[in-house]
């Protein structure tokens, strides 16, 4: 198989794998009542850390613009379940978080990946997950140190957003 095609595959798989878990967390969500949530709030989600991150991190940690983040983080607070509270850190800024009802909604969509894992595991072989599973948190970590030497150096790439750019 030509290299470029490899490549091509990669991300293809890549995304098939992140589409079947988002596609089970709103099943999940949906199945618990939740039917409020849409599959564009789950870029908030899978992305809000528990010490909670301003606007602009968040951005950038799921891919998307500021104003695209504003517009969900609205939509999501509105529907109480995330909040903004003031950066301790800095009076003039804020910071979103996970209201109580964002953490239940968490723990939902954290089940709901449990189960998922557990149902591959079954399929695939405990072993062979758990390599996957470590091999994932490795290139992870791998891009992350990557990505953060970028933004600290004078030349950094440009981030890639949008449909037009899902090739690789």
């Amino acid at each position: 198989m030509p290299e470029n095609q490899q490549n091509i595959l990669l991300g293809l798989h890549m995304n098939m794998v992140l589409q079947a878990i988002l596609d089970r967390i709103l099943s999940s969500l949906h199945q618990a009542g939740l039917e409020d949530i849409r599959p564009a709030h789950l870029s908030i989600f899978r992305n809000l850390v528990p010490h909670g991150l301003h606007i602009s991190e968040l951005a950038n940690r799921a891919g998307i613009t500021k104003a695209s983040v504003i517009y969900l983080v609205n939509d999501l607070q509105e529907r109480g379940y995330v909040e903004r509270i003031s950066d301790a850190r800095d009076g003039r800024a804020t910071l979103v978080q996970f209201s109580e009802r964002g953490w239940a909604t968490y723990e939902v969509a954290s089940a709901a990946v449990r189960e998922l894992r557990e149902e591959w595991a079954s399929i695939i072989g405990q072993d062979e997950m758990d390599a996957f599973l470590s091999t994932l948190a490795r290139l992870a970590s791998l891009s992350s140190s990557r990505e953060e030497g970028a933004t600290t150096s004078k030349s950094r790439p440009a981030r890639l957003r949008g449909r037009r750019h899902t090739g690789l």
